[in-house]
């Protein structure tokens, strides 16, 4: 169900109540002074994908978190993969 806001011309209040389409220009009345409401229009919601959010994210970030790597050898993503040793001596089936 969508959510629409609705604003109280007396008292300035906008609630936004999650309403059915078929039902989401039924009266409201004001909780705070008990006048109807009118429907208005609201901002649209928009939601980010983790990818988008890491290419909006401030360069800033990237080099405050490649400076704390730096400064703390146990926060290296790759310190494990450099305590790896070859296989030697591997048979060949």
């Amino acid at each position: 169900m969508p959510l629409y806001d609705f604003h109280c011309m007396r008292c300035n209040d906008v609630t936004a109540l999650m309403r059915t389409i078929a039902r989401r220009d039924d009266p409201q009345r004001c909780e705070a002074c008990g006048e109807l409401r009118q429907r208005s229009v609201s901002g649209p919601a928009v939601h980010l994908s983790a990818m988008s959010k890491v290419e909006r994210a401030d360069p800033k970030y990237d080099r405050m978190v490649d400076r704390a790597i730096r400064n703390t050898p146990s926060a290296d993503p790759e310190r494990l993969l450099r305590k790896l040793k070859p296989f030697s001596g591997a048979r060949d089936s």
